[in-house]
């Protein structure tokens, strides 16, 4: 006797995925991360510098900004904020955006501090180093990514030496 397949069609492999990481509990946390992806495409790079989406729970997204100011500002443009997030989640996931001070952004790159100061330039072995390590990564992006936070690893240690000489 022949089995009757209930299902016709084939799955993408996300679908599945995501189906049995849900029933292990872990959707909630995909759909945080996806918005927290999201975030700096809805506001816009000068928003996201000032901004950090902190937490996602029961529909509400909870964003920490650079100051009170940024919270005020912020407050009159939920609505857009929310909808534009909505709309690149491709649902209504987001019902409720709270913002509150607390987000200290990121220094900027010290390397690229440190060049433009001409405090530090990076010695020949560094760069030696450097082309060695993300030579064996295969993938040219991630090699790029790597060389990048390597570059600015060895500059901020190189300014912390000077600093405390």
């Amino acid at each position: 006797m022949r089995r009757k397949h209930s299902q016709t069609r084939l799955q993408p492999v996300g679908e599945i995925l995501f189906a049995a990481l849900k029933d292990k509990g872990l959707g909630a946390k995909l759909e945080e991360n996806a918005l927290m992806k999201l975030w700096p495409k809805a506001v816009g790079s000068q928003i996201a510098a000032q901004t950090q989406p902190d937490s996602f729970r029961a529909g509400t997204l909870f964003v920490k900004t650079t100051s009170s100011v940024w919270v005020q500002q912020l407050h009159f443009m939920k609505e857009d904020i929310r909808r534009k997030l909505n709309e690149l989640a491709g649902k209504t996931a987001v019902r409720e955006i709270l913002f509150t001070v607390g987000h200290r952004p990121m220094p900027q790159n010290a390397m690229l501090n440190a060049s433009i100061s001409g405090t530090v330039t990076l010695k020949e072995r560094d760069m030696k180093m450097i082309a060695e390590c993300t030579g064996k990564i295969a993938d040219p992006e991630l090699a790029k990514i790597v060389k990048r936070v390597m570059k600015a690893e060895i500059s901020r240690r190189r300014l912390e030496e000077k600093k405390g000489r």
